[in-house]
Protein backbone atom coordinates (compact mmCIF):
# COMPACT_ATOMS: atom_id res chain seq x y z
CA UNK A 1 0.00 0.00 0.00
CA UNK A 2 2.86 2.33 0.87
CA UNK A 3 4.59 1.72 -2.48
CA UNK A 4 1.32 2.25 -4.34
CA UNK A 5 0.80 5.60 -2.59
CA UNK A 6 4.34 6.73 -3.34
CA UNK A 7 3.98 5.83 -7.02
CA UNK A 8 0.64 7.65 -7.33
CA UNK A 9 2.02 10.72 -5.58
CA UNK A 10 5.17 10.90 -7.71
CA UNK A 11 3.20 10.30 -10.91
CA UNK A 12 0.83 13.12 -10.01
CA UNK A 13 3.77 15.39 -9.19
CA UNK A 14 5.59 14.69 -12.45
CA UNK A 15 2.38 15.14 -14.44
CA UNK A 16 1.75 18.47 -12.73
CA UNK A 17 5.25 19.79 -13.27
CA UNK A 18 5.33 18.77 -16.92
CA UNK A 19 1.89 20.15 -17.72
CA UNK A 20 2.23 22.81 -20.41
CA UNK A 21 -0.27 25.04 -18.64
CA UNK A 22 1.97 25.25 -15.57
CA UNK A 23 5.25 26.08 -17.24
CA UNK A 24 6.61 29.44 -16.10
CA UNK A 25 8.63 31.79 -18.23
CA UNK A 26 11.62 33.11 -16.32
CA UNK A 27 10.89 36.74 -17.23
CA UNK A 28 7.17 36.72 -16.41
CA UNK A 29 4.43 34.37 -15.24
CA UNK A 30 2.44 33.21 -18.22
CA UNK A 31 -0.23 31.85 -15.88
CA UNK A 32 -0.17 34.68 -13.34
CA UNK A 33 -1.64 38.16 -13.45
CA UNK A 34 -2.61 39.29 -16.94
CA UNK A 35 -1.00 42.17 -18.87
CA UNK A 36 -4.40 43.86 -18.65
CA UNK A 37 -4.22 43.74 -14.86
CA UNK A 38 -0.83 45.47 -14.78
CA UNK A 39 -1.94 48.05 -17.35
CA UNK A 40 -5.02 48.79 -15.27
CA UNK A 41 -2.90 49.26 -12.17
CA UNK A 42 -0.65 51.72 -14.00
CA UNK A 43 -3.73 53.67 -15.04
CA UNK A 44 -5.00 53.65 -11.44
CA UNK A 45 -1.61 54.98 -10.31
CA UNK A 46 -1.73 57.69 -12.96
CA UNK A 47 -5.13 58.84 -11.71
CA UNK A 48 -3.78 59.29 -8.18
CA UNK A 49 -0.52 61.07 -9.03
CA UNK A 50 -0.43 64.85 -8.50
CA UNK A 51 -0.46 67.10 -11.54
CA UNK A 52 2.71 67.49 -13.57
CA UNK A 53 4.48 64.56 -11.92
CA UNK A 54 6.01 61.17 -12.65
CA UNK A 55 6.67 58.03 -10.60
CA UNK A 56 9.82 55.96 -11.10
CA UNK A 57 10.12 52.34 -9.95
CA UNK A 58 13.37 50.37 -10.03
CA UNK A 59 13.33 46.59 -9.93
CA UNK A 60 15.37 44.87 -7.23
CA UNK A 61 19.10 44.38 -7.86
CA UNK A 62 20.63 40.93 -7.87
CA UNK A 63 22.09 40.31 -4.41
CA UNK A 64 25.21 38.27 -3.73
CA UNK A 65 24.90 35.36 -1.31
CA UNK A 66 28.52 34.19 -1.13
CA UNK A 67 31.50 34.35 -3.46
CA UNK A 68 30.13 33.56 -6.92
CA UNK A 69 26.58 32.57 -5.90
CA UNK A 70 23.62 34.96 -5.68
CA UNK A 71 20.39 34.81 -3.74
CA UNK A 72 17.39 33.52 -5.69
CA UNK A 73 16.12 36.56 -7.53
CA UNK A 74 12.76 38.10 -6.65
CA UNK A 75 11.46 41.30 -8.25
CA UNK A 76 10.47 44.39 -6.31
CA UNK A 77 6.80 44.04 -5.36
CA UNK A 78 5.72 47.52 -6.51
CA UNK A 79 7.59 47.16 -9.81
CA UNK A 80 6.03 43.74 -10.38
CA UNK A 81 2.57 45.07 -9.48
CA UNK A 82 2.73 47.54 -12.35
CA UNK A 83 4.61 45.45 -14.94
CA UNK A 84 4.56 41.69 -14.34
CA UNK A 85 8.25 41.78 -15.37
CA UNK A 86 10.67 39.60 -13.37
CA UNK A 87 14.10 40.43 -14.80
CA UNK A 88 16.62 42.60 -12.88
CA UNK A 89 18.27 45.76 -14.22
CA UNK A 90 14.94 47.30 -15.14
CA UNK A 91 12.94 50.41 -14.34
CA UNK A 92 9.50 51.91 -14.99
CA UNK A 93 8.46 55.54 -15.42
CA UNK A 94 4.77 56.47 -15.25
CA UNK A 95 3.80 60.05 -16.19
CA UNK A 96 0.70 61.74 -14.78
CA UNK A 97 -0.08 63.19 -18.21
CA UNK A 98 1.42 62.02 -21.50
CA UNK A 99 4.72 63.69 -22.40
CA UNK A 100 5.78 64.60 -25.90
CA UNK A 101 9.12 62.88 -26.30
CA UNK A 102 10.90 62.69 -29.64
CA UNK A 103 7.62 63.67 -31.26
CA UNK A 104 5.66 60.85 -29.59
CA UNK A 105 3.00 60.95 -26.88
CA UNK A 106 4.40 58.87 -24.03
CA UNK A 107 2.55 58.01 -20.82
CA UNK A 108 4.90 55.28 -19.57
CA UNK A 109 8.32 53.82 -20.33
CA UNK A 110 9.95 50.58 -19.25
CA UNK A 111 13.72 50.08 -19.37
CA UNK A 112 15.12 46.55 -19.49
CA UNK A 113 18.38 44.63 -19.86
CA UNK A 114 19.43 43.62 -23.38
CA UNK A 115 19.29 40.14 -24.81
CA UNK A 116 22.67 38.45 -24.50
CA UNK A 117 22.99 34.92 -25.94
CA UNK A 118 26.17 34.16 -23.98
CA UNK A 119 24.65 35.14 -20.61
CA UNK A 120 21.32 33.57 -21.46
CA UNK A 121 23.04 30.23 -21.96
CA UNK A 122 24.12 30.40 -18.32
CA UNK A 123 21.25 32.23 -16.64
CA UNK A 124 18.17 31.73 -18.80
CA UNK A 125 16.36 33.48 -21.61
CA UNK A 126 15.67 37.21 -21.51
CA UNK A 127 12.64 38.76 -23.16
CA UNK A 128 14.40 41.68 -24.80
CA UNK A 129 12.67 44.75 -26.22
CA UNK A 130 10.36 42.96 -28.64
CA UNK A 131 9.54 40.24 -26.12
CA UNK A 132 8.43 42.81 -23.54
CA UNK A 133 6.25 44.54 -26.11
CA UNK A 134 4.68 41.28 -27.23
CA UNK A 135 4.17 39.58 -23.87
CA UNK A 136 3.66 42.44 -21.44
CA UNK A 137 1.88 44.96 -23.64
CA UNK A 138 4.26 47.92 -23.33
CA UNK A 139 4.63 50.28 -26.28
CA UNK A 140 7.72 52.22 -25.21
CA UNK A 141 10.52 49.81 -24.25
CA UNK A 142 14.21 50.78 -24.10
CA UNK A 143 17.47 49.32 -22.80
CA UNK A 144 18.69 50.33 -19.35
CA UNK A 145 21.93 51.64 -20.85
CA UNK A 146 19.83 54.38 -22.46
CA UNK A 147 17.98 55.36 -19.27
CA UNK A 148 16.65 58.92 -19.73
CA UNK A 149 18.57 59.23 -23.01
CA UNK A 150 16.48 57.33 -25.55
CA UNK A 151 13.99 58.80 -25.80
CA UNK A 152 15.30 62.08 -24.47
CA UNK A 153 13.45 62.91 -21.22
CA UNK A 154 13.60 66.27 -19.47
CA UNK A 155 12.50 65.62 -15.89
CA UNK A 156 13.27 69.19 -14.88
CA UNK A 157 10.01 70.26 -16.47
CA UNK A 158 8.05 68.14 -14.00
CA UNK A 159 7.01 69.50 -10.64
CA UNK A 160 7.47 66.19 -8.82
CA UNK A 161 9.34 62.96 -9.48
CA UNK A 162 8.71 60.19 -6.99
CA UNK A 163 10.92 57.14 -6.57
CA UNK A 164 11.55 54.25 -4.18
CA UNK A 165 14.63 52.34 -3.10
CA UNK A 166 17.30 54.73 -4.33
CA UNK A 167 19.35 54.31 -1.17
CA UNK A 168 19.07 50.52 -1.25
CA UNK A 169 20.39 50.40 -4.79
CA UNK A 170 23.22 52.84 -4.06
CA UNK A 171 24.32 50.83 -1.00
CA UNK A 172 24.75 47.66 -3.04
CA UNK A 173 28.40 46.71 -2.67
CA UNK A 174 29.12 45.34 -6.12
CA UNK A 175 28.71 46.37 -9.73
CA UNK A 176 25.08 47.02 -10.51
CA UNK A 177 23.62 48.62 -13.67
CA UNK A 178 20.87 50.15 -11.55
CA UNK A 179 23.43 52.40 -9.84
CA UNK A 180 24.05 54.25 -13.07
CA UNK A 181 20.30 54.57 -13.59
CA UNK A 182 19.80 56.03 -10.12
CA UNK A 183 22.67 58.49 -10.65
CA UNK A 184 21.09 59.58 -13.94
CA UNK A 185 17.74 60.08 -12.23
CA UNK A 186 19.24 62.18 -9.44
CA UNK A 187 21.11 64.41 -11.87
CA UNK A 188 18.15 64.79 -14.21
CA UNK A 189 15.77 66.33 -11.68
CA UNK A 190 16.17 69.82 -10.29
CA UNK A 191 15.16 69.03 -6.69
CA UNK A 192 16.60 66.38 -4.34
CA UNK A 193 14.92 62.98 -4.54
CA UNK A 194 14.02 61.08 -1.40
CA UNK A 195 14.50 57.30 -1.21
CA UNK A 196 10.81 56.78 -0.46
CA UNK A 197 8.50 59.72 -0.92
CA UNK A 198 5.59 59.90 1.56
CA UNK A 199 3.10 60.81 -1.14
CA UNK A 200 3.96 57.79 -3.25
CA UNK A 201 3.89 55.54 -0.19
CA UNK A 202 0.35 56.69 0.52
CA UNK A 203 -0.70 56.10 -3.08
CA UNK A 204 0.77 52.60 -3.09
CA UNK A 205 -1.04 51.75 0.14
CA UNK A 206 -4.36 52.87 -1.36
CA UNK A 207 -3.79 50.82 -4.51
CA UNK A 208 -2.45 47.59 -3.08
CA UNK A 209 -4.59 47.26 0.05
CA UNK A 210 -7.75 46.44 -1.96
CA UNK A 211 -7.31 43.31 -4.03
CA UNK A 212 -8.93 42.91 -7.42
CA UNK A 213 -10.77 39.70 -8.27
CA UNK A 214 -7.77 38.56 -10.31
CA UNK A 215 -5.48 39.01 -7.31
CA UNK A 216 -7.94 37.26 -5.01
CA UNK A 217 -7.97 34.17 -7.22
CA UNK A 218 -4.18 33.95 -7.11
CA UNK A 219 -4.18 34.47 -3.35
CA UNK A 220 -6.69 31.64 -2.99
CA UNK A 221 -4.16 29.36 -4.66
CA UNK A 222 -1.30 30.62 -2.50
CA UNK A 223 -3.34 29.98 0.65
CA UNK A 224 -4.49 26.58 -0.60
CA UNK A 225 -0.93 25.45 -1.30
CA UNK A 226 0.17 26.75 2.10
CA UNK A 227 -2.68 24.89 3.77
CA UNK A 228 -1.93 21.57 2.09
CA UNK A 229 1.66 21.94 3.28
CA UNK A 230 0.41 22.28 6.86
CA UNK A 231 -1.84 19.26 6.53
CA UNK A 232 1.00 17.09 5.24
CA UNK A 233 3.22 18.38 8.05
CA UNK A 234 0.59 17.33 10.62
CA UNK A 235 0.87 13.79 9.27
CA UNK A 236 4.68 13.85 9.42
CA UNK A 237 5.17 15.12 12.99
CA UNK A 238 6.08 12.46 15.53
CA UNK A 239 8.85 11.83 18.07
CA UNK A 240 12.21 11.54 16.36
CA UNK A 241 11.44 13.92 13.51
CA UNK A 242 13.35 17.18 13.09
CA UNK A 243 12.29 20.80 12.82
CA UNK A 244 14.04 21.13 9.48
CA UNK A 245 12.48 17.92 8.22
CA UNK A 246 9.03 19.32 8.97
CA UNK A 247 10.03 22.53 7.22
CA UNK A 248 11.06 20.41 4.25
CA UNK A 249 7.64 18.74 4.11
CA UNK A 250 5.96 22.15 3.86
CA UNK A 251 8.31 23.41 1.19
CA UNK A 252 8.20 20.18 -0.83
CA UNK A 253 4.42 20.47 -1.03
CA UNK A 254 4.79 24.11 -2.08
CA UNK A 255 7.11 23.22 -4.95
CA UNK A 256 5.12 20.14 -5.94
CA UNK A 257 1.99 22.29 -6.26
CA UNK A 258 3.71 24.96 -8.36
CA UNK A 259 4.72 27.65 -5.88
CA UNK A 260 7.93 29.47 -6.76
CA UNK A 261 9.14 30.42 -3.27
CA UNK A 262 8.16 30.51 0.36
CA UNK A 263 6.52 33.80 1.23
CA UNK A 264 8.92 34.36 4.16
CA UNK A 265 11.38 32.42 6.27
CA UNK A 266 9.64 29.23 7.43
CA UNK A 267 9.09 29.05 11.20
CA UNK A 268 9.05 25.55 12.69
CA UNK A 269 9.64 25.84 16.43
CA UNK A 270 9.37 22.99 18.92
CA UNK A 271 9.46 23.12 22.71
CA UNK A 272 10.76 26.45 23.95
CA UNK A 273 11.42 27.48 20.34
CA UNK A 274 7.63 27.67 19.93
CA UNK A 275 7.70 30.73 22.18
CA UNK A 276 10.14 32.62 19.90
CA UNK A 277 7.99 34.65 17.54
CA UNK A 278 10.27 34.69 14.48
CA UNK A 279 12.32 31.58 15.12
CA UNK A 280 13.73 30.47 11.74
CA UNK A 281 16.77 28.37 12.64
CA UNK A 282 14.66 25.18 12.70
CA UNK A 283 17.69 23.26 13.93
CA UNK A 284 16.37 20.81 16.54
CA UNK A 285 17.10 17.29 15.26
CA UNK A 286 15.23 14.96 17.63
CA UNK A 287 11.74 16.05 18.69
CA UNK A 288 10.57 14.28 21.83
CA UNK A 289 7.59 16.08 23.34
CA UNK A 290 5.79 19.39 23.60
CA UNK A 291 4.28 21.29 20.68
CA UNK A 292 5.52 22.37 17.26
CA UNK A 293 4.49 25.83 16.08
CA UNK A 294 4.54 26.07 12.27
CA UNK A 295 4.20 29.49 10.64
CA UNK A 296 4.80 28.70 6.96
CA UNK A 297 3.37 30.10 3.74
CA UNK A 298 3.88 29.55 0.01
CA UNK A 299 4.42 32.31 -2.54
CA UNK A 300 2.45 31.62 -5.72
CA UNK A 301 2.79 33.90 -8.75
CA UNK A 302 4.11 36.62 -6.49
CA UNK A 303 1.42 36.41 -3.78
CA UNK A 304 1.94 34.88 -0.35
CA UNK A 305 -0.15 32.74 1.94
CA UNK A 306 0.52 32.99 5.68
CA UNK A 307 -0.86 30.22 7.89
CA UNK A 308 0.13 29.15 11.39
CA UNK A 309 -0.85 25.92 13.08
CA UNK A 310 0.41 24.26 16.26
CA UNK A 311 0.56 20.50 16.83
CA UNK A 312 1.72 18.13 19.60
CA UNK A 313 4.85 16.10 18.90
CA UNK A 314 3.31 12.94 20.39
CA UNK A 315 0.06 13.37 18.48
CA UNK A 316 -2.00 14.27 21.56
CA UNK A 317 -2.05 17.59 23.41
CA UNK A 318 -1.21 17.54 27.13
CA UNK A 319 -3.82 19.06 29.50
CA UNK A 320 -1.80 22.29 29.78
CA UNK A 321 -1.23 22.52 26.01
CA UNK A 322 -4.91 21.86 25.41
CA UNK A 323 -5.97 24.58 27.86
CA UNK A 324 -3.76 27.19 26.19
CA UNK A 325 -4.77 26.02 22.72
CA UNK A 326 -8.48 26.38 23.42
CA UNK A 327 -7.99 29.99 24.58
CA UNK A 328 -6.08 30.87 21.41
CA UNK A 329 -8.70 29.20 19.21
CA UNK A 330 -11.49 31.18 20.88
CA UNK A 331 -9.44 34.36 20.41
CA UNK A 332 -9.05 33.53 16.71
CA UNK A 333 -12.78 33.04 16.36
CA UNK A 334 -13.50 36.32 18.15
CA UNK A 335 -11.01 38.24 16.02
CA UNK A 336 -12.33 36.71 12.80
CA UNK A 337 -15.90 37.61 13.75
CA UNK A 338 -14.81 41.25 14.06
CA UNK A 339 -13.52 41.27 10.46
CA UNK A 340 -16.48 43.03 8.84
CA UNK A 341 -16.94 45.95 6.45
CA UNK A 342 -16.88 49.23 8.34
CA UNK A 343 -15.20 47.71 11.36
CA UNK A 344 -11.87 48.98 12.63
CA UNK A 345 -8.72 46.87 12.46
CA UNK A 346 -8.10 47.73 16.10
CA UNK A 347 -11.40 46.06 17.04
CA UNK A 348 -10.08 42.76 15.66
CA UNK A 349 -7.11 42.87 18.01
CA UNK A 350 -9.22 44.05 20.95
CA UNK A 351 -11.65 41.16 20.53
CA UNK A 352 -8.86 38.59 20.50
CA UNK A 353 -6.95 40.20 23.38
CA UNK A 354 -10.04 40.21 25.59
CA UNK A 355 -10.47 36.46 25.14
CA UNK A 356 -6.79 35.79 25.85
CA UNK A 357 -6.75 37.96 28.98
CA UNK A 358 -9.89 36.35 30.37
CA UNK A 359 -8.57 32.86 29.62
CA UNK A 360 -5.21 33.45 31.30
CA UNK A 361 -6.92 34.94 34.35
CA UNK A 362 -9.20 31.91 34.60
CA UNK A 363 -6.16 29.60 34.51
CA UNK A 364 -4.49 31.67 37.22
CA UNK A 365 -1.53 32.58 35.04
CA UNK A 366 -2.12 36.34 35.31
CA UNK A 367 -4.10 38.62 37.61
CA UNK A 368 -7.08 40.71 36.53
CA UNK A 369 -5.95 44.10 35.20
CA UNK A 370 -2.32 42.98 35.08
CA UNK A 371 -0.27 43.58 31.94
CA UNK A 372 1.43 40.41 30.80
CA UNK A 373 4.00 39.39 28.15
CA UNK A 374 2.22 36.29 26.89
CA UNK A 375 0.58 37.90 23.82
CA UNK A 376 3.31 40.35 22.74
CA UNK A 377 2.38 41.03 19.09
CA UNK A 378 -0.39 42.59 17.03
CA UNK A 379 -3.35 40.61 15.77
CA UNK A 380 -2.31 40.51 12.12
CA UNK A 381 -1.50 42.36 8.93
CA UNK A 382 -2.48 42.82 5.30
CA UNK A 383 -1.57 39.98 2.95
CA UNK A 384 -0.66 40.09 -0.73
CA UNK A 385 2.48 40.59 -2.83
CA UNK A 386 4.35 40.97 0.46
CA UNK A 387 3.49 38.82 3.43
CA UNK A 388 3.18 42.05 5.41
CA UNK A 389 1.50 43.83 2.55
CA UNK A 390 0.98 47.51 1.96
CA UNK A 391 -2.06 49.13 3.55
CA UNK A 392 -3.17 51.30 6.45
CA UNK A 393 -4.64 49.71 9.57
CA UNK A 394 -7.95 51.50 9.90
CA UNK A 395 -11.46 50.87 8.61
CA UNK A 396 -11.98 47.51 6.92
CA UNK A 397 -13.16 47.47 3.31
CA UNK A 398 -14.26 44.76 0.87
CA UNK A 399 -11.30 43.27 -0.99
CA UNK A 400 -8.85 43.51 1.91
CA UNK A 401 -7.13 40.27 2.88
CA UNK A 402 -5.87 40.11 6.46
CA UNK A 403 -4.23 37.65 8.75
CA UNK A 404 -5.75 37.02 12.17
CA UNK A 405 -3.11 35.37 14.36
CA UNK A 406 -3.56 35.40 18.14
CA UNK A 407 -1.06 33.52 20.24
CA UNK A 408 0.04 32.72 23.77
CA UNK A 409 3.74 32.15 24.49
CA UNK A 410 5.06 31.03 27.88
CA UNK A 411 8.87 30.73 27.71
CA UNK A 412 10.92 28.66 30.09
CA UNK A 413 11.57 30.65 33.26
CA UNK A 414 8.27 32.56 33.20
CA UNK A 415 6.81 33.41 36.66
CA UNK A 416 4.24 30.60 36.54
CA UNK A 417 4.20 26.93 37.46
CA UNK A 418 6.86 25.17 35.30
CA UNK A 419 4.20 22.84 33.89
CA UNK A 420 3.17 25.79 31.67
CA UNK A 421 6.71 26.49 30.43
CA UNK A 422 7.79 25.95 26.83
CA UNK A 423 4.24 26.21 25.49
CA UNK A 424 3.85 28.47 22.47
CA UNK A 425 0.52 28.34 20.65
CA UNK A 426 -0.35 30.44 17.61
CA UNK A 427 -3.18 29.87 15.15
CA UNK A 428 -3.34 32.06 12.05
CA UNK A 429 -5.91 32.27 9.28
CA UNK A 430 -6.17 34.38 6.11
CA UNK A 431 -9.38 36.41 5.97
CA UNK A 432 -10.96 38.08 2.93
CA UNK A 433 -13.25 40.99 3.79
CA UNK A 434 -16.47 40.72 1.77
CA UNK A 435 -19.54 42.92 1.33
CA UNK A 436 -21.55 40.77 3.76
CA UNK A 437 -18.87 39.76 6.26
CA UNK A 438 -15.73 37.75 5.57
CA UNK A 439 -14.42 34.53 4.06
CA UNK A 440 -11.78 32.46 5.82
CA UNK A 441 -9.55 31.31 2.96
CA UNK A 442 -7.61 28.88 5.19
CA UNK A 443 -10.54 27.43 7.09
CA UNK A 444 -10.03 23.99 5.49
CA UNK A 445 -6.80 23.50 7.44
CA UNK A 446 -7.68 21.72 10.72
CA UNK A 447 -7.77 23.96 13.79
CA UNK A 448 -9.83 22.01 16.32
CA UNK A 449 -7.88 19.75 18.63
CA UNK A 450 -9.80 16.60 17.71
CA UNK A 451 -9.29 17.22 13.99
CA UNK A 452 -5.55 17.81 14.38
CA UNK A 453 -5.04 14.72 16.52
CA UNK A 454 -7.04 12.63 14.05
CA UNK A 455 -4.97 13.79 11.07
CA UNK A 456 -1.74 13.14 12.96
CA UNK A 457 -2.57 9.43 13.17
CA UNK A 458 -1.94 9.13 9.42
CA UNK A 459 1.54 8.59 8.00
CA UNK A 460 3.10 11.63 6.36
CA UNK A 461 5.80 12.18 3.77
CA UNK A 462 8.65 11.79 6.25
CA UNK A 463 7.42 8.31 7.08
CA UNK A 464 6.53 7.30 3.51
CA UNK A 465 9.82 8.30 1.92
CA UNK A 466 11.92 5.99 4.09
CA UNK A 467 14.94 8.28 3.84
CA UNK A 468 17.99 7.09 5.83
CA UNK A 469 19.13 8.89 8.98
CA UNK A 470 22.68 10.10 8.46
CA UNK A 471 25.25 9.32 11.13
CA UNK A 472 25.58 12.13 13.64
CA UNK A 473 22.26 13.85 12.85
CA UNK A 474 20.57 12.65 16.02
Amino acid sequence: MKNKFTFIFLFALITFLLSENNLIAQSFFNDGLSPEFHKGRREALRNLLPENSAAVFFNNPVKNRSNDTDFTYRPNSDFYYFTGFREPNSALIVFKTPQTIDGKSVSEIIYIQPKDPAKEQWDGERLGVEGVKENLGFEHVYLYSNFLKTPAIDLKQLKSVFSFDLGEIERNDYNNPLKAMVAALRSAHSTPLKPADIALNNIMERLRVIKTEEEIQILRKAVAISGYGHMEAFRSIQPGTTERGIQGVHEFVHKAMGAEYVGYGSIVGSGNNSTILHYVDNGVVDLKEGVVLMDVGAEYRGYSGDITRTAPVKGVFSPEEKAIYEIVLKALEAGTKACTVGGDFRDVGAAASEVIDEGLIKLGLVKAGERHPYFPHGIGHHLGLDVHDRGAYGILEPGMILTVEPGIYIPEGSPVDPKWWKIGIRIEDNILITEDGNENLSEFVPRKIADIEKLMKEDGLLQKTGLPVLSGTK
